[in-house]
């Protein structure tokens, strides 16, 4: 099998793409065992934690069976390869998560402020249910990015604007595509980051409910500040490849 070194562009795709072209080459045949994850990272000289997400998503979609003890496989159910092909296709179409962040630190502090002003009872019931849907969630060590998402649409509800809950709904399509999804998911796995994110919820919350809607902005940027941070690193760049190595390779 002939494996390239890697650049810094959205490394796990470049890793999904070069196991994609050696199965369409036939190099690589369905039931083949893949080599192991330090293997794969020393030919395409990336990190083995790069190799690991990648083939993450290829076990999501059925492309590769990962056996614990035994190895990775490729699968031998041809669907799976057709749906590698729709994956890549998809995601080159994507918005990329800088250019999401970057559009939510704009419209969702203004949304929070609006909603601190404009709420009722029934919005703050809705974000209350929302909150402890949320702490259930984490006490059970289930996924929270789903309800994470009904809390900020419930802020753009409370704003009781057509337009902004619009615009925010389009933000909400944006964040569930795969790019966003797979980056938000990782970050997710770091131990007590759902608590730190539900924490951050509450402070939100409680300045709404106060209607302090100066307050209710600026726990809404630290709040978003803090995603860009969990997601980018240390420090944000200023290029979207160094994003990818930031968040994918390092």
């Amino acid at each position: 099998m002939r494996f390239k070194k890697i650049g810094s562009r959205k490394i796990y795709i470049e890793v999904i793409e070069q196991i994609k072209n050696l199965i369409d080459s036939g190099e690589i045949k369905p039931g083949d065992q893949l080599p192991s994850e330090r293997d794969l990272a020393e030919y395409m000289g990336i990190s083995r934690v790069s190799v690991r997400q990648a083939l993450a998503v290829l076990e999501a979609i059925d492309v590769v069976d990962i056996k614990h003890g035994e190895g990775t496989f490729v699968s031998i159910n041809k669907d799976s390869i057709n749906n590698l092909n729709l994956f890549l296709s998809n995601i080159s179409k994507e918005s990329d998560p800088i250019d999401i962040i970057d559009a939510r630190k704009i419209i969702e502090v203004e949304i929070a402020g609006v909603a601190a002003k404009q709420r009722d009872e029934s919005d703050l019931l809705s974000m209350r249910n929302l909150l402890s849907d949320m702490q259930q969630k984490i006490e059970k060590g289930e996924q929270t990015s789903t309800v994470d998402l009904s809390f900020h649409l419930a802020i753009a509800t409370a704003t009781h604007n057509s337009v902004l809950l619009s615009v925010m709904n389009q933000i909400a399509s944006l964040m569930r595509q795969n790019l966003w999804s797979i980056a938000k998911g990782l970050s997710l796995m770091t131990p007590g980051r759902a608590e730190k994110y539900l924490k951050q919820h509450r402070v939100i919350y409680g300045y709404i409910e106060d209607q302090d809607f100066l307050n209710a902005k600026g726990a809404m940027r630290d709040h978003l500040l803090s995603i860009e941070q969990d997601l980018l690193g240390e420090s944000k760049s200023n290029s979207k490849e160094e994003f990818y190595e930031k968040r994918f390779k390092r």
